[in-house]
């Protein structure tokens, strides 16, 4: 299987704040699609937030992940593609350099 070697990083427009032990993604870019939104990410979404601050592969996520949970390889990048189709899908995500 070939590796893809693009990387991807959360958009500036959007921070992730842990309010009373709850984390919550609030948009701070003027054009986006959930302006006055927050949104509710449970503990692994949040987590795979955190690991694409910094510009990161599937690669480099997938290697954080199996480190952080007891899950077989396959079931965490099947998670890790999901979250990146629809991060960028809303453009919460970027494709970078």
């Amino acid at each position: 299987m070939e590796k893809e070697n693009k990387k991807y990083q959360i958009s500036p427009d959007f921070i992730l704040r842990e309010i009373a032990g709850e984390y919550v993604i609030v948009p701070v870019g003027e054009d986006n699609i959930f302006s006055n939104t927050m949104m509710a990410p449970n503990d692994t979404a949040a987590f795979l937030w955190k690991a694409f601050e910094q510009p990161s592969t599937v690669e480099d996520v997938v290697i954080k992940s199996l480190q952080e949970y007891d899950a077989a390889e396959d079931v965490i990048r099947e998670s890790i593609q999901k979250f990146i189709k629809e991060c960028l899908e809303s453009k919460i995500l970027l494709e970078v350099e």
